[in-house]
């Protein structure tokens, strides 16, 4: 029985708490990559490699082994991988049993699929031995046991998503050294017209069309396969969104091409490069009073997700706005978020699981509308 835990939660993220408050988005997903588990943790803001370490019970040396790129403050954005531990599965197993949380897997293979989903394999044909069993045995622990016939029913789901996978895999194109589909029509030297603009621009091309569509949110994620000339311009674009990417689907490809990789790129010049484009921007209305200088929030107006941002957005507001002669309440209207061109780990099937570097980013803060009630 001990023997089968362990195996099944090599293989199933067990959702947990974690003990740093500094770390609320604790991914619990186990990935399998060439073969090896790991945590997939996405930097936030303000987070420090000894806090990630922490709240996934991870030797903070091993994480820097296996991230030898990272930077002191972390990039946010960014996916680094936390090498998982019978350590800390074990803790994760006791807050699991304490909160009652349902088990998910989403276990994908990068290489080699008849390799990676041997593990498995294994674990399913241990499952079916122990449902041969007799069923009277007086030394089972009931809680353990309705505990594995839960991970039993997930590992079947995480089996048929792997089917699911292997068939994806099997329909790609026949690529070609650079990881483009060998019927491809390669674009001549030349034969695109260079824009002049660098690729993120397209990021502020649909950041105007959000301001005169007025939605509450823009949000980019798009995925693409550049073939960058010795100039940096783009001549080649394969696009890389897919449900397996889960990607927007707003730019057209034509949009990239003729633009530059930024001047500052220079080894990204001539390459074959995996670039993500990505954006996220807050369209925040409240409404605020303003007398003798001072601004003040109408609490009742103010959305309460974005109360951290209060302070920021007053000061926007005092050094956007002559306040000292204003007087009355004001419609307010803010433009908050970030932008930044991601550069990607690039795998055999697909090449945007891990950011490896990212580019242009930007952080997004503008008063868009003062005005009167």
């Amino acid at each position: 029985m001990t023997r089968l835990l362990i195996i099944l939660f090599v293989l199933v993220a067990i959702s947990t708490v974690s003990k740093s408050q500094e770390i609320t988005n604790i991914n619990p997903v186990i990935k399998i990559v060439v073969g090896e588990p790991f945590y997939m943790h996405e930097v936030l803001e303000g987070q420090t490699i000894e806090a990630i370490a922490q709240a996934y019970h991870a030797d903070l040396q091993a994480i820097k082994k296996e991230n030898p790129a990272l930077t002191n403050p972390l990039i946010t954005r960014i996916n680094i991988r936390i090498p998982y531990t019978d350590e800390s599965a074990a803790k994760m197993m006791e807050v699991a049993k304490q909160l009652g949380l349902e088990e998910t897997i989403n276990a994908k293979t990068q290489r080699k699929p008849d390799k990676d989903d041997r593990a498995l394999k294994e674990a399913a044909e241990l499952i079916q031995t122990e449902e041969e069993k007799p069923k009277k045995q007086p030394d089972i622990d009931y809680e353990q046991q309705a505990l594995l016939a839960e991970l039993s029913k997930t590992l079947a789901e995480g089996l048929k998503d792997l089917e699911v996978l292997h068939e994806e895999i099997e329909e790609k194109p026949v690529l070609d050294k650079d990881g483009f589909q060998k019927d491809e029509i390669r674009i001549a030297e030349g034969a695109v017209e260079p824009k002049n603009e660098p690729v993120s621009r397209v990021i502020d091309d649909r950041l105007m069309l959000f301001k005169k569509e007025e939605g509450q949110t823009l949000f980019l994620k798009e995925y693409f396969l550049l073939r960058v000339n010795p100039d940096g311009v783009v001549t080649n674009v394969r696009d890389e969104r897919s449900e397996t990417n889960q990607n927007t689907h707003f730019l057209d490809l034509n949009e990239l091409k003729g633009r530059f990789i930024a001047d500052s790129a220079e080894q990204l010049k001539g390459m074959i490069i995996p670039i993500g484009i990505n954006a996220e921007v807050h369209r925040v209305s409240f409404h605020a009073k303003v007398k003798k200088g001072k601004v003040n929030i109408i609490e009742k107006s103010f959305p309460a997700q974005f109360n951290d941002a209060r302070d920021t957005y007053i000061e926007l507001i005092r050094s956007s706005k002559p306040v000292e002669t204003l007087r009355g309440k004001y419609k307010v209207v803010i433009l908050e978020g970030e932008s930044f061109i991601s550069i990607h780990d690039k795998f055999e099937y697909n090449p945007f699981g891990i950011i490896s570097s990212t580019m242009d980013d930007r952080k997004i803060l503008e008063l868009e509308e003062f005005s009167i009630l």
